[in-house]
């Protein structure tokens, strides 16, 4: 880890731009960017990128889907970071309904939180990483190792099934993975996800399972009750859920234990009564402990199933298949990223950073298996009521001190991991 004068630090945090930030952020939550629609906000990130001196450029990813990534040359000598953060947002117009921070339009509140979607997941992020930067080069300091900001489509948990099918569909890290493979590489990676301050170098994975209980296709007139798919589900639920708890605690790690969530049924015609349905379809996500790979929990989930099917003969012919799988990340506590950030959080905060495991899925478990060292630790993640996390009733808002704390850490982070040339 490279040591870095305190004045040469203090000299660029010295030229942290408040304003800037806070209309960079709200700018980029003006412009609505469901996954599927980030074409816009890519093309936006571009120019700014490229007005901060990057060599920036738009990677096309299909259907008017981008990403943007830049890259500021250093002057060579020092390691390269790259702070990752998604375009695409949780949710869409069709939530602004719920209130200020479901709406694709950024609200300022008390001059101190910006309200709106995407400002807590997760453009407030790449507010930060521009402003670090563009203080670092007021402050006529030039960096080693090269800079790189990808701003990327794709990330949130979403995957095609069945007839929903489209770019609005095409998630879990899908602009990442194009990126890592065309050009957006460095030593180390930051993804500035929503994580409170929180350092995170390691979270679960993901198997999402499909789970195909068959029927008995007939007119309510002759129907019988055991051939109905939907009530013939009901014992595959109640198998599942007796079986989530034993599966949470077999796979925790000390106090931490991953999550099954049963998330969708899908099963017959509501605007046709009078038939029984075909099928009934269950849908499950299994989070797996970091160093698992999906296909422990899908050999799991299908065993399971088997041994209901063995014991309840009318449930014959029941499939199990997986239609999304990503492996969870992690990298150990003493890596050299992370002791350069807890050493720069250390100097800037007055003490360490907690540090954490999550359930949640991110783009560092594509960044890690392509060799990319990466850690989630990002500003937001503070609830305007008091707590951290995310208010469903609030919707998402980002605190513009927590976001400048960050900017001072981002800094100092990289000129220690960058260099600074003399």
């Amino acid at each position: 880890m490279n040591t870095v004068n305190p004045e040469l630090v203090q000299k660029a945090i010295d030229q942290i731009d408040r304003d800037r930030l806070v209309k960079l952020v709200m700018d980029l939550v003006d412009i609505p960017s469901p996954t599927g629609y980030e074409g816009d906000c890519a093309r936006a990130v571009n120019e700014v990128l490229q007005g901060a001196g990057f060599d920036s450029v738009l990677q096309p990813i299909g259907d008017d889907r981008y990403n943007a990534v830049g890259r500021l040359q250093g002057q060579g000598g020092g390691k390269s970071l790259m702070f990752n953060g998604h375009l695409d947002t949780s949710f869409g117009p069709e939530q602004a309904h719920r209130g200020l921070g479901y709406q694709c339009k950024a609200t300022l509140v008390d001059d101190e939180w910006i309200y709106g979607m995407g400002s807590f997941n997760m453009k407030s992020a790449t507010g930060t990483y521009v402003t670090a930067v563009e203080a670092i080069q007021k402050a006529g300091i030039k960096l080693g190792g090269d800079v790189v900001i990808a701003a990327v489509a794709g990330e949130i948990e979403k995957a095609p099934v069945n007839d929903h099918e489209g770019p609005m569909y095409q998630g879990y890290g899908v602009g990442t993975k194009f990126a890592i493979t065309h050009g957006a590489i460095a030593d180390f990676c930051i993804l500035g996800e929503p994580t409170n301050m929180m350092l995170i170098p390691r979270h679960c994975g993901s198997t999402w399972v499909k789970i195909t209980v068959p029927g008995h296709l007939i007119h309510t007139a002759w129907s019988e009750l055991e051939k109905n798919a939907i009530n013939k589900a009901r014992v595959v639920l109640d198998a599942i859920h007796e079986w989530i708890p034993d599966y949470c605690e077999r796979n925790s790690l000390g106090d931490f234990q991953p999550r099954v969530n049963v998330s969708a049924v899908e099963s017959g015609w509501s605007w046709r009564g009078a038939r029984t349905p075909d099928d009934c379809v269950i849908y499950m996500d299994v989070r797996t402990l970091p160093d698992d790979l999906p296909l422990k929990a899908y050999n799991e989930v299908r065993e399971l199933i088997a041994s209901v099917v063995d014991v309840n003969p009318q449930l014959a012919g029941t499939k199990v298949e997986t239609f999304m799988t990503v492996p969870g990340t992690s990298i150990p506590d003493d890596h050299e990223l992370i002791q350069n950030i807890v050493k720069a959080h250390t100097d800037q905060l007055g003490k360490a950073p907690e540090m954490g495991i999550e359930t949640w899925m991110s783009d560092a478990a594509h960044m890690n298996r392509y060799g990319i060292p990466t850690v989630n630790y990002g500003s937001a993640g503070r609830i305007r009521a008091g707590g951290g996390g995310f208010s469903t009733h609030q919707g998402e808002a980002v605190h513009i001190g927590d976001m400048l704390d960050m900017i001072r850490i981002y800094i100092q982070v990289l000129m220690q991991i960058c260099g600074v040339v003399e």
